[in-house]
């Protein structure tokens, strides 16, 4: 991956910290908040395979850790982040031209970082309502596949458009 595409990465992920709680936030959607920070990271990962998935979820989960209102223990969504951003990029990475399988991997996605921060907070000592875990569980996996359908053609076309992946890949396009 060339410097331009990481680039790209931090600037996606910037993007999504900024617009989530400023926008995405006060829609006042029934049930979970969207989650496009994730779903930035599940598109990354699908996109360019498990390494990038594991930057992007890094990357992203130190900033939501330190940008205001950062309530959680540092380091505790950058690894969660991570985790799943390389488990997509191992389950998700491959030749498909479908729409449907990044919608399916970021709703999954989502939910399995919902399932980690509840893990989380039950182990921290925090109280959660078991109907607020079961309708915010399914919500926010419906809002990230939908976030899916627009975010998932913008990072392939930053894909396609900054150049290739490696030397081999510039030989194979000659």
């Amino acid at each position: 991956m060339n410097i331009y595409k990481y680039l790209a990465l931090i600037v996606t992920v910037l993007i999504g910290i900024i617009f989530q709680p400023t926008l995405l936030a006060r829609l006042s959607l029934p049930g979970a908040t969207p989650d496009l920070v994730l779903v930035i990271v599940c598109c990354w990962a699908i996109t360019k395979g498990p390494a990038v998935g594991a930057i992007a979820g890094f990357i992203a989960g130190l900033l939501l850790d330190v940008v205001p209102p950062g309530n959680n223990l540092i380091g505790v969504a950058s690894i969660f982040l991570a985790l799943i951003g390389y488990a997509i990029g191992i389950v998700g990475s491959g030749p498909s031209r479908s729409i449907v399988r990044p919608l399916l991997i970021s709703g999954i996605g989502a939910t399995t970082f919902f399932l980690l921060r509840t893990i989380w907070a039950l182990i921290s000592g925090s109280d959660i309502a078991l109907y607020n875990f079961s309708v915010n569980f399914l919500t926010q996996g419906i809002y990230a596949a939908a976030l899916a359908v627009f975010v998932y053609p913008g990072i392939a076309f930053l894909d396609r458009r900054l150049g290739p992946v490696s030397r081999s890949d510039e030989l194979r396009m000659q």
